[in-house]
């Protein structure tokens, strides 16, 4: 398999998220990604490549890169339950009061 097809579709899953199964077929079997990821990462590979990229670049000494991404539980798109019809406040006017003092 070719390295520069693996790289790819190691950028691909790394960039899009996914899962290393779905990584597409376009990049090799997502199997070999998978493994040249993971030898290439406990090899230092991946740490090098870095190194050598940000000393080639004329960065700030300062510069610091996050890759920090947020993500929420699947769940945590709703809010409190409840009434999901509240009325307007003309019509609470209007409404006799629920109990009597």
């Amino acid at each position: 398999m070719d390295d520069r097809r693996v790289i790819s579709g190691i950028i691909h899953v790394l960039r899009v998220g996914c899962r290393w199964q779905d990584c597409p077929p376009d990049y090799g079997p997502s199997t070999t990604v998978y493994n040249r990821f993971n030898r290439w990462s406990h090899r230092g590979l991946w740490a090098r490549i870095f190194a050598t990229l940000s000393a080639q670049a004329e960065l700030p000494g300062d510069l610091s890169i996050d890759s920090t991404a947020v993500r929420a539980h699947r769940f945590a798109h709703g809010g409190k339950g409840g009434r999901k019809f509240r009325p307007s406040g003309a019509r609470v006017a209007v409404r006799p009061p629920r109990s009597t003092p």
